[in-house]
């Protein structure tokens, strides 16, 4: 049963694992973004450098559809962090443990 004399603090936001962490040590969406798509487009061109693997044939690689997925995420990343440098003072103390 629980407690009835605790409360939850709703204003503090606990950073989740799977975020990847930015130079400042938070947790970073964009950064993650990133991480991800330049992954999956890196494995689509290889994957498109054989024609068949066993039975499975794969499609040539689609610069264009690759760069319309990479493009924007990188866009979002260094438009955030060009804000980020020109917009705030001094960054605060990164958060502890984790």
């Amino acid at each position: 049963m629980a407690d009835d004399n605790t409360t939850t603090d709703m204003t503090e936001v606990k950073p989740a694992w799977y975020w990847i962490k930015d130079a400042k040590g938070y947790g970073s969406v964009t950064a993650t973004m990133v991480f991800v798509s330049f992954w999956v487009t890196t494995l689509v061109y290889v994957l498109s450098l054989f024609e068949k693997l066993g039975p499975v044939t794969v499609r040539p690689f689609d610069v264009a559809a690759c760069s319309t997925y990479f493009i924007p995420i990188l866009t979002l990343y260094f438009g955030r962090k060009f804000t980020d440098a020109k917009f705030t003072g001094p960054p605060p103390a990164p958060p502890s443990g984790g």
